[in-house]
């Protein structure tokens, strides 16, 4: 199969398009399994780090990866906080509490994108290979609910100009 420049794009586009209801609100099915998914993996993170901190020391680490890992704990931190925030705030919306637009505003959408989605240099790097899976599945999370608040506010990035208008003569020849 010959996949189109811009395809990934358009497909996650659809898949959070079909979050939504007829209002632009999320789905309450959708809203609801995510949320519980980012209050399991919120819980198993911080059932790990109790592990470590119980020992003293996180599992025996040289200085350079002491830094590291503490570094990378407060980004894990830090985007399950975003994102669990973020759902509570749709809740919100969800039940009536919240107007869509209240929601809309700065300072309730999904923050610190620069550090969350910041790469991570794992170089020499040597931590358990738990702490990185939960590390992934952090930063995984966040950037699919960043792109789920991209899409319900509006703030989504430009897309190439020519993919787009492939896109659109695309979709003209499908609805004719």
């Amino acid at each position: 199969m010959i996949l189109k420049p811009g395809w990934r794009r358009h497909k996650n586009r659809e898949m959070t398009r079909q979050r939504l209801n007829s209002d632009g609100l999320l789905d309450a099915r959708f809203l609801d399994k995510s949320y519980r998914e980012a209050i399991e993996l919120t819980r198993s993170v911080a059932t790990y780090l109790e592990q470590e901190d119980k020992g003293g020391e996180p599992f025996g680490l040289d200085s350079e990866t002491k830094i590291f890992h503490a570094s990378e704990s407060m980004r894990i931190s830090t985007c399950l906080m975003q994102v669990v925030s973020w759902f509570l705030v749709q809740k919100a919306v969800a039940a009536g509490e919240m107007t869509r637009e209240e929601a809309g505003a700065e300072k309730h959408r999904l923050g610190a994108r620069d550090v969350c989605l910041a790469d991570v240099d794992r170089t020499g790097i040597k931590v358990p290979e738990e702490f990185l899976t939960y590390l992934d599945q952090a930063q995984g999370l966040y950037l699919r609910v960043a792109r789920v608040d991209d899409m319900v506010y509006d703030r989504h990035s430009p897309e190439n100009p020519v993919h787009e208008m492939f896109t659109r003569l695309r979709d003209d020849d499908i609805s004719e």
